[in-house]
């Protein structure tokens, strides 16, 4: 069977890139990146694609994904897209717009539909969730995440890992760290969190607290390891970034203090530990056997993405971070959030019983269930949420109305 791998931003890219390498075991895998408000930059697409493919897949536009679509539909679609391109491309092909000839309609079978969030989303998210209604088969990472959503989407939910994936057989093992003439320092790594903390004096809180870590350890680099460089896109906008809050905290910044780019695994060589608030990097510092902690003087809760971290032995605060007082999770946690046993992972098979479906003639699932025809408008707003400035037909319309609003104005 034939399965198209859609991704989106650079998170999404690095997620779509596990999803592609477990399934080209039993499945015919391709794989793009659609163009969107949050393209990302060469650069990005390859630490996200961190060489497990022979090559960075292909960027396409929003109208060759759908003229793809059309002209020959795989067996399944999995999008590893934000909620906003999910809904909007679900309803365009497969609802709204399906017509006689098109994807969905007639003779032609639609695929099964499967997406995922590429990161921690225990509790799960409302919006997300509603984004997300019209797929077969939505990809969760832990038991926990299974149970939280089961009983709030109409499709089925599949298992995955998060951390882990299977090696691409066309490059052998999965890749070992860059070589180098000499042994990396002993470092700690940060991971920020885009959305949280939220306020510039909480960043600045943190900032201050990694500066005085760095002075007192100048025996150890302190990497602040940021997902973009200025000016690149992300799946969530940082408007506080760490890079440019260090001008804010008052003197030099120590030269064992580093931002660090690339892809994690490469800056969690020789890291001795590793803090975030909420970022799912923490999931890979645990997998490489990194002691970890996850700031909790900003308060546990969902709107701090870490109610997922009670139990698990990490929370701990700034002060814990000044002692480098790392931790390693509890086992319990380990087993029902993101480190279950890969044999658990049943997201294939059940897209599999997603494809029989479809072949059968079942239509996708319409968010929120109910829901009547959008309106022309709506779908335009829709449409340039998700697409931003790539959307060209978007801007070709908005000259038009334009153009119509002008001339009514002249005459009246």
């Amino acid at each position: 069977m034939r399965m198209l791998v859609v991704a989106e931003p650079d998170s999404y890219v690095k997620w779509a890139v596990s999803r592609t390498v477990e399934a080209r075991a039993t499945w015919d895998v391709d794989v793009v990146v659609v163009r969107s408000a949050v393209t990302p930059s060469a650069e990005q697409v390859a630490a996200a694609v961190d060489g497990r493919l022979t090559a960075p897949p292909p960027l396409v536009s929003y109208s060759e994904l759908v003229q793809r679509l059309r002209r020959d539909p795989p067996d399944a679609l999995l999008l590893a897209c934000r909620g906003p391109l999910i809904d909007f491309l679900v309803r365009e092909l497969y609802v709204d717009g399906a017509a006689a000839d098109g994807p969905g309609g007639g003779s032609s079978p639609r695929p099964a539909i499967a997406a995922g969030i590429p990161g921690i989303w225990n509790p799960p998210t409302s919006l997300g969730l509603r984004l997300r209604r019209g797929v077969d088969l939505l990809v969760v990472h832990s038991h926990a995440e299974r149970a939280a959503v089961t009983d709030a989407v109409p499709g089925a939910v599949g298992l995955a890992s998060l951390v882990r994936s299977a090696p691409d057989s066309s490059q052998g093992d999965t890749p070992a760290p860059a070589a180098s003439d000499a042994a990396p320092r002993p470092r700690i790594v940060f991971a920020p969190q885009a959305l949280v903390p939220s306020s510039r004096d909480d960043r600045l809180r943190i900032l201050r607290a990694l500066v005085q870590v760095a002075r007192s350890h100048p025996e150890l680099d302190v990497v602040i390891k940021v997902r973009g460089r200025t000016g690149e896109a992300q799946t969530h906008d940082e408007d506080l970034p760490y890079p440019e809050l260090l001008g804010d905290i008052g003197g030099d910044s120590p030269s064992n203090l580093i931002i660090g780019h690339g892809p994690l695994r490469e800056s969690l060589v020789g890291a001795i530990g590793f803090a975030t608030v909420s970022s799912t990097a923490v999931l890979e510092a645990i997998e490489a056997g990194v002691p970890s902690l996850c700031l909790d003087d900003f308060g546990v809760s969902a709107g701090q993405i870490n109610l997922v971290f009670e139990g698990s032995g990490l929370l701990g605060s700034l002060e814990a971070l000044a002692r480098l007082d790392f931790r390693s999770p509890s086992a319990a946690w380990l087993r029902d959030n993101y480190f279950h046993e890969p044999a658990e992972d049943d997201w294939l098979s059940r897209l599999e019983v997603s494809v029989a479906d479809a072949r059968a003639g079942a239509r996708p699932r319409v968010a929120p269930a109910g829901r009547g025809p959008r309106s022309w408008l709506e779908r335009q707003r829709n449409r340039r949420i998700a697409l931003g400035a790539e959307d060209s037909r978007g801007h070709r319309l908005t000259g038009l109305l334009a153009a119509i609003v002008l001339a009514v104005v002249r005459r009246g």
